[in-house]
């Protein structure tokens, strides 16, 4: 009988030690695995966040790109492989899912966010309704800073909806064209534009300059933000982009003034 509890005792204690051995090996096996992310660089801040939070729930690494939509694109095209890839424009997430450097069958949006011109903080300009149709190019005498509308989603919104307002004509001799929305707003920072078009989570996140009109979002398209698997993302990216749909994240998402978007399952991009 003693001989019988004796042997019980070394097996629990035997299968206790290879449990906990195995659970460290699969800490560790998650510690090992690293997630790259290419992200609109309007998504900075909201994503450096959502890849702490996600590391300490994990334990898998994270690492990040922020560049323009298009430029991140164009490098996925020329053999950047990230695990995942976040546009802020559906027309680069087509083009990225078009020579497959992004997974088509795991596309779709997560958030939104809206167009606003900005000003300096010391600026007399004073607060624009553009739905009671004001003369914008008058309402400033100096340039405008925009991301380049040939790469920079926040720029080619901007172009359309100043098109759709009729300004556009008048104003385009006036750009500043930015590499990508950060450097728009930076340059309005710097007093060195009167005025800029930005999105507002990077307005509302400045404290060098003042929103001074919202544009109409009838004035252009839906601004969207689509995630997808990069062309080698394997599970781990998987984890991740369930992550960014995720309550946990919506929260995290709305408290750095995206608008969240109710689930619709996958959709294309064909907008």
């Amino acid at each position: 009988m003693r001989l019988t509890t004796g042997l019980i005792s070394l097996i629990l204690i035997f299968l206790f030690a290879c449990q906990s051995k195995t659970g460290k090996e699969n800490s560790l096996e998650k510690s090992k695995q690293r997630i790259s992310v290419f992200a609109a660089a309007s998504l900075a801040d909201v994503m450096t966040t959502l890849a702490k939070e996600f590391q300490a729930k994990s334990g898998m690494k994270v690492t990040l790109n922020f560049a323009s939509s298009g430029t991140l694109a164009r490098q996925m095209q020329e053999g950047a492989t990230p695990g995942i890839y976040l546009s802020a424009s559906p027309r680069w997430m087509k083009f990225a899912t078009g020579n497959s450097s992004a997974d088509s069958t795991t596309c779709s949006p997560v958030v939104r966010n809206r167009l606003v011109a900005v000003v300096p903080k010391n600026s007399q300009i004073d607060t624009l309704n553009f739905s009671s149709s004001p003369d914008f190019p008058k309402a400033f005498a100096g340039r405008l800073a925009i991301g380049d509308p040939a790469h920079v989603p926040a720029g080619q919104y901007a172009a359309e909806a100043l098109k759709s307002l009729g300004w556009y004509e008048t104003l385009k001799p006036r750009f500043l064209k930015a590499k990508d929305v950060r450097s728009a707003l930076m340059v309005v920072e710097l007093g060195e534009c009167e005025m800029g078009i930005v999105y507002a989570t990077d307005a509302m996140k400045s404290k060098k300059v003042r929103t001074v009109g919202v544009f109409p979002e009838d004035s252009h398209q839906p601004i969207e933000y689509w995630a997808a698997k990069g062309k080698y993302g394997g599970s781990a990216a998987d984890s991740l982009l369930n992550y960014l749909h995720s309550a946990e994240a919506d929260y995290i998402w709305k408290k750095f003034g995206f608008k969240t978007i109710a689930e619709q399952g996958k959709s294309n991009t064909n907008k």
